[in-house]
């Protein structure tokens, strides 16, 4: 018997060692917002909290974890400050504050100065943001001490800042789109030290006129068991990236007219993104990459399909679940992109959903938390409101569920 009790302690502190790092940039694991976790009511009230913090200032940022290390970019209600904040994951408490001065710029209606969301490793936070008329990044360690920050004049979009940073195979990765007369670039910087390691310069021509500038973050994947970054960009289509050196290994130019801001999925051999304006998408394609050679289109979307252009699609257990931004679920073959449903649930979305207990999660701007059931049949699972307006995507590690509303970071663990 104490053998067996051995066993599965060792077995419980490997499975913690091995998830404890699961939610370290937007959306998650590799950015697919597939999270674990169990024993999820889906229905909550404040009593199924396990801590809630006021936060002083806006922001539509994701936070991201490091064992029991949670950080968040928050910007002061004035725009002249903005902070970067580590919590204790299991109690709440504030563990420390770095802030930086702020240069107003030009922000869509929207957006705040904070809805970047960073990424986490082992040895440091990295944060991208624009200010003024330039893009920052700063790298953070641990304990809140800046490490490297560097500054791009002339590289920032027209409506603020929107894209996150990711770290792929050892090498961090920005990218933001710029308007006309301005640089667009997808960058490659040593985490340790915020050296360029390589550059790839976008097309902006006719950006400016046609307001085509892209918000999205890119993807890492694994191809053939060759690791790339997906990237993608109205004016100059999709690109497939060496993390390592920048090297393009495939593009498609899908001669797009609309504008891309939610982010790129991934799932099923499959990457998908949808472009469009206003509260909906009015195209989408899915492609298959290969390690070598132009990908293979799977499949193209329009107008009528039930498309979302906020929140990221999900794929999940062979399903692309697209939550369209004036709330509306649909779900398609991942495969064909077939629609198999298309339901209202009601609300208004920013943030993307993600999954949760096998269960799908979206948190609306009018502050409700709906649980749906994955699946090929339209199930509402629980309705929960949280009591405040939402944008940020939630987060989930260490079988709790992190919700960043527009004054609070609330936390519900699991059993």
């Amino acid at each position: 018997m104490r053998l067996r009790s051995l066993l599965v302690l060792f077995t419980l502190i490997c499975f913690s060692a091995g998830e404890a790092q699961e939610w370290t940039r937007f959306r998650g694991p590799d950015g697919t917002g597939i999270g674990r976790m169990t024993g999820l009511k889906s229905q909550l009230s404040e009593a199924d909290y396990a801590w809630s913090v006021k936060l002083d200032g806006l922001g539509h940022s994701s936070p991201v974890l490091w064992g029991e290390k949670l950080f968040l970019t928050i910007a002061a209600a004035d725009g002249t400050k903005r902070r970067v904040e580590c919590y204790d994951a299991a109690s709440g408490k504030k563990n420390w504050t770095w802030d930086a001065p702020v240069e107003t710029h030009h922000l869509h209606k929207f957006n705040t100065f904070a809805s970047s969301t960073p990424t986490v490793d082992a040895d440091r936070v990295y944060i991208a943001w624009g200010s003024g008329q330039r893009t920052e990044a700063v790298a953070l360690d641990h304990s809140g001490k800046e490490i490297w920050k560097r500054e791009w004049p002339e590289f920032t979009s027209d409506h603020g800042f929107g894209a996150s940073p990711i770290l792929a195979d050892g090498v961090l990765i920005l990218h933001t789109d710029s308007v006309e007369k301005k640089k667009s670039f997808v960058m490659g910087l040593d985490p340790a030290t915020g050296k360029s390691l390589w550059e790839v310069e976008r097309v902006t021509e006719g950006a400016e006129e046609k307001h085509l500038t892209a918000y999205n973050t890119p993807v890492a994947i694994t191809v053939e068991g060759r690791t790339m970054v997906v990237v993608l960009q109205t004016n100059d289509g999709w690109k497939g990236l060496d993390p390592k050196t920048g090297e393009v290994l495939w593009s498609f130019d899908g001669e797009y007219t609309q504008r891309s801001v939610g982010s790129i999925a991934y799932g099923n051999g499959l990457v998908f993104a949808t472009f469009g304006s206003g509260s909906q998408g009015r195209d989408g394609v899915a492609l298959r990459p290969k390690a070598s050679g132009d990908p293979e289109v799977a499949y193209k979307l329009g107008l009528g399909d039930g498309l979302g252009y906020v929140p990221t699609p999900l794929y999940f257990e062979g399903k692309l679940y697209v939550w369209v931004d004036s709330g509306i679920l649909t779900c398609m073959d991942a495969a064909t992109g077939k629609g198999i449903y298309r339901e209202r649930v009601g609300g208004n979305f920013f943030a993307s959903p993600i999954v949760a207990d096998g269960k799908i999660i979206a948190l609306s701007r009018e502050g409700e938390l709906v649980m749906a059931k994955p699946g090929d049949t339209f199930e509402i699972l629980g309705r929960s409101k949280i009591g405040e307006g939402a944008s940020a995507t939630p987060a989930v590690a260490n079988n709790r569920l992190y919700l960043r509303t527009d004054s609070h970071l609330i936390c519900v663990a699991g059993s």
